[in-house]
C-alpha cells in the first residue's frame, strides 16, 4: 500500500511475487531509487516510509498470504489495485503456472470486489495472449473460452475449468519418479492444442478471462507490453533487474554461445534486430563472433550449431592423440550443443511471428495528453531509436545491472544459477 506524493493522496496495493512479498529493505536499497537517495540524502529511508507499507503476501495462497489486519485495513482504504505479479518461466510446470498466472489473479479480483472504495483494477498481462493468430491483433478482451489457432475456428473450446481439473489430477495421477517432467509435457500439449506457443502465454490469457468474467462492475483495466527490458530514461537509462525475456539471447550470443537462430529474419521482430550485432562482442568473449544464422527447421539448425561450437572449441580430427581430452572436449560441446538448441526452441515463436499488434487505445491516450503530460510521460515508442537503444543503452545495462562487470551483485548470482540450472538440464538431456 503506497501514499503517493503531490498534494492529492492516492493508496495502491499490489499482488505480491508469486514467490512471496519482496522485502523493505531490498525496495529501498534497490539500486532503482538512486535519483532519490541524492534528493533526499540522509532522509531518504524516513521519507520512503512516509510512502511505502511493504505488506507479505502471496498471491497463491488463502487471502493472498496476508494477516487479518492487512486485510482489513487494504479493504477499507486501497484505491487502486495493480496485479503485477506472475510466473514468466516458459517451460514450467503447467499446474505451477496455472495457480499463478490464472487462480492468483482471480483471487486478487475476488478480494478487489470486497474493496470499499476501489476505483480501478490495473491487470499486467502480455500482447503474445495473442497465440499463433497472425494479422492484426485488436485491443480487445479475450472471449471466455476461445483458443487461439490460426484456422480462427471455435474449436476446441478452452474449459478453464477442466483444465484446473486436469492438471490437478494428473498431479496425483502421475507414476513417474518425475512428475515435474510429465506437468511439463502436459503443459506442451495443451499450449499446442489450443493454439499458443508456452504455458507462460496460455495461462496469461486464461488469467484475463477470468477475471473479465468474474469482475462484475470493477473498473478494469487490462495492460499487454509485449517485451519489458530496461528503462529507456527514466530514473536512468539502463537499469534493468535479472535476466529478462530477451537477455538470454543477448547473452549468450555476446558470449559466442548462440551461433544461430530459429527463425525468418524478413519477421518484423518487437525484440531487437540481430544483424545489429556483427563481429564486435558487445556482451563478453575471448573471441570475436560471426554474423548469427538464421534456419527455418531444426535438423538444419542442429548441424550448423554442432560444427560451430566444434569449430570454435577446437575440437577437430586430430587435435589430439589425448583420448581422455578428446572425450572431455566432445562432452562439453555437445552439452553447449544441446544448450544453444533449448535456447532456440524457447524463442522460437518470435522468429516466425506474423501478427502485429494494434495500438488505438494507446494512441487516443496520447492524443488526449498535454504537452506538458506528453513531455513528462514519454510513451510513443515511435519516437524511439532502436538500434542506440540496443547499443548503448540495454546492452551496456546488462553488463552493469545483470553481468555485473564493475562489482559482484546478488543479481549476478541469479543469472550464474539460472545458467547452471539450464546447462544441468542440457546434460540430463544429452545423457
Amino acid at each position: 500500500m503506497v501514499t503517493m506524493a503531490g498534494g492529492q493522496e492516492s493508496r495502491f496495493a499490489t499482488g505480491s511475487n508469486w514467490r512471496g512479498c519482496i522485502g523493505f529493505g531490498m525496495i529501498i536499497n534497490s539500486e532503482l531509487f538512486k535519483c532519490l537517495k541524492e534528493k533526499h540524502g540522509t532522509s531518504y529511508q524516513a521519507f520512503l516510509r512516509e510512502k511505502l507499507i511493504a505488506v507479505a503476501g502471496n498471491i497463491c495462497e488463502p487471502n493472498l498470504g496476508m494477516d487479518f489486519d492487512s486485510v482489513h485495513a487494504i479493504m477499507e482504504e486501497v484505491d487502486v489495485i495493480i496485479q503485477s505479479a506472475e510466473n514468466t518461466d516458459f517451460a514450467e510446470r503447467y499446474d505451477l503456472m496455472i495457480d499463478a498466472n490464472v487462480n492468483g489473479p482471480q483471487r486478487l479480483m475476488r478480494f478487489a470486489k470486497m474493496c470499499k472504495n476501489l476505483n480501478l483494477f490495473v491487470h499486467v498481462s502480455t500482447a503474445f495472449v495473442n497465440g499463433e493468430r497472425e494479422g492484426l491483433f485488436l485491443e480487445n478482451p479475450m472471449t471466455m473460452g476461445e483458443n487461439r489457432r490460426k484456422d480462427s475456428s471455435t474449436f476446441p473450446w478452452l474449459d478453464i475449468g477442466n483444465e484446473m481439473n486436469l492438471s490437478h489430477k494428473s498431479t496425483k495421477a502421475s507414476i513417474s519418479l518425475d512428475t515435474t517432467k510429465d506437468l511439463k509435457r502436459l503443459g506442451q500439449e495443451r499450449v499446442k492444442f489450443y493454439g499458443w506457443d508456452n504455458t507462460y502465454q496460455l495461462t496469461k490469457a486464461m488469467g484475463e478471462m477470468v477475471i473479465n468474467e468474474i469482475r462484475g462492475d470493477i473498473p478494469l483495466l487490462i495492460i499487454r507490453p509485449s517485451v519489458i527490458e530496461s528503462s529507456y530514461k527514466e530514473p536512468f537509462p539502463g537499469w534493468i533487474q535479472g535476466n529478462r525475456v530477451t537477455d538470454p539471447l543477448i547473452i549468450s550470443y555476446g558470449k559466442g554461445q548462440l551461433p544461430p537462430f530459429l527463425g525468418d529474419p524478413e519477421v518484423n521482430l518487437d525484440i531487437f534486430c540481430y544483424e545489429d550485432f556483427d563481429s564486435t562482442p558487445l556482451i563478453e568473449s575471448s573471441k570475436s563472433i560471426t554474423k548469427m544464422k538464421f534456419f527455418d527447421n531444426l535438423d538444419h539448425l542442429s548441424k550448423y550449431t554442432w560444427n560451430e561450437i566444434c569449430l570454435r572449441d577446437g575440437l577437430k580430427d586430430g587435435i589430439s592423440k589425448d583420448e581422455t581430452m578428446v572425450q572431455k572436449l566432445t562432452r562439453k560441446c555437445k552439452v553447449k550443443a544441446v544448450y544453444a538448441e533449448q535456447l532456440c526452441n524457447t524463442y522460437e515463436f518470435g522468429g516466425f511471428y506474423k501478427a502485429r499488434f494494434h495500438i488505438g487505445n494507446t494512441q487516443k491516450l496520447l492524443e488526449k495528453m498535454s504537452e506538458e503530460e506528453l513531455y513528462n510521460f514519454e510513451i510513443d515508442a515511435k519516437n524511439i531509436d532502436w538500434r542506440k537503444y540496443f547499443v548503448e543503452v540495454h546492452i551496456p545495462g546488462l553488463r552493469k545491472h545483470v553481468l555485473n562487470e564493475t562489482r559482484m551483485h546478488s543479481e549476478a548470482k541469479h543469472v550464474q544459477l539460472k545458467e547452471t540450472r539450464m546447462r544441468t538440464e542440457a546434460n540430463l538431456v544429452y545423457n
